[in-house]
């Protein structure tokens, strides 16, 4: 019983990813991510960027959309090997993304999906990065304080794992 506990913990660790979008151009930056979302959810990533970062295990796919609650057009990448802060560019700007297990095929659109939100920041301050929690239903807030380098507020938040 216990084998099987752990080998269902270890399979929800592999399938879960980051998704990330910087407060600079390109990858630089400060990071605000939707951190640890799993397979097929869609990641609000709050503001639009030609450039994603990544995390993502091995034999996935990561796609970007030009609409809302991830659908529009898309652009897909295969990811055969895992892979740590990937940058990844796009010929338009994505707010709105997901991964996926395998090389796979097109899944149906709900524009009405609920997405998740981003849930973590990754801020340098002092040539030390931090990294804390976002509190549910306050991204935007704290995407503020990040573009604006409001680091007080930022350091009053929890610390993320």
């Amino acid at each position: 019983m216990k084998f099987f506990a752990v080998l269902a913990l270890a399979v929800g660790l592999v399938s879960a990813a980051d998704i990330c979008r910087s407060t600079g151009s390109g990858c630089s930056g400060n990071r605000i991510c939707c951190a640890g979302i799993q397979e097929n959810n869609c990641c609000n990533l709050g503001a639009a960027k030609s450039s994603l970062i990544w995390t993502l295990p091995a034999n996935s796919r990561g796609q970007a959309f030009t609409g809302n609650s991830c659908s529009g057009d898309s652009a897909v990448f295969k990811n055969p090997n895992q892979v740590t802060n990937r940058c990844v560019n796009f010929n338009f700007n994505a707010r709105f993304a997901r991964w996926l297990v395998g090389g796979g095929t097109k899944r149906d659109v709900d524009e009405n999906e609920v997405c998740t939100e981003i849930n973590t920041a990754y801020y340098q301050l002092d040539g030390t990065e931090h990294k804390v929690q976002i509190p549910e239903g306050q991204a935007q807030v704290v995407a503020d304080w990040i573009e604006k380098g409001e680091w007080q507020k930022l350091a009053a938040l929890a610390k993320a794992e």
